[in-house]
């Protein structure tokens, strides 16, 4: 079963974080999270569920396409990704989540294959080309800048990791 979400969170700052905490709107998965059209993938993975009504509640689109994706990034084996979620924030932000839990991991590590089948590579190929158009976009934003007589050396920008099909576990 699997209800459509009509509104995933994307403000960094509705996010609650224990003692009153906030998030960095710098950080390179909230940055991230804000790129990827989350729904524009929802109808797809839709699809693969038999029942809106019947049968254990789904994850969210966001849940099953941001594990993956933080699953490649961070170069993780299934068992390891649920553990690494719960440990950080940002990555629950980045999967929808509206505040920091870290009790309980958000899925089982089994659950990594089941998003794998109803999401295909495919969908990774393509939220992939969304991440780096997005990267050279902001690239092309910082080339404009205007150069000083003094420039300060530049600092290479962190390798962007580009996510490929091999990369993820079967």
């Amino acid at each position: 079963m699997y209800k459509k979400t009509t509104k995933q969170m994307r403000i960094a700052k509705e996010f609650h974080m224990p003692l009153g905490g906030k998030l960095n709107r710098e950080n390179r998965w909230v940055k991230l999270a804000d790129i990827i059209p989350w729904d524009d993938y929802e109808e797809d993975y839709l699809s693969h569920f038999k029942s809106p009504t019947r049968g254990q509640a789904a994850y969210s689109v966001r849940v099953a396409l941001g594990a993956l994706i933080i699953q490649a990034k961070l170069e993780l084996i299934d068992e390891d990704v649920p553990r690494v979620i719960m440990e950080n924030p940002y990555l629950q932000y980045f999967l929808g989540f509206s505040y920091f839990e870290d009790r309980k991991p958000p899925f089982d590590p089994s659950m990594l294959t089941r998003f794998r089948q109803r999401l295909g590579p495919e969908v990774l190929i393509d939220v992939n080309e969304k991440i780096l158009l997005a990267d050279q976009d902001a690239e092309k934003d910082d080339s404009n800048l205007p150069i000083e007589e003094e420039a300060v050396p530049q600092v290479p920008k962190e390798e962007v990791k580009q996510l490929r099909i091999i990369d993820i576990p079967k």
